[in-house]
């Protein structure tokens, strides 16, 4: 579970570099919304590698807790 959210984070930045990319070889005044997409895009990626983040070190926290009560 803890991989499939990190994977996520990381597919969820293809769509970011394709829409910053777009955004920035775009014509002045046309596609105004892909900036916006890729905001969005990497927002997703950030609350997926956040909720692995917090996964990981819950689990590693609740292991040290264990030992030291030996």
């Amino acid at each position: 579970m803890k991989h499939i959210l990190w994977g996520m984070g990381l597919v969820m930045l293809a769509p970011t570099i394709y829409y910053f990319v777009s955004y920035l070889e775009a014509v002045p005044g046309t596609q105004r919304n892909s900036l916006a997409i890729a905001g969005i895009f990497f927002v997703v990626s950030l609350i997926f590698w956040a909720v692995f983040f917090f996964k990981r070190f819950h689990d590693e926290g609740e292991q040290d807790i264990s030992i030291t009560k030996f």
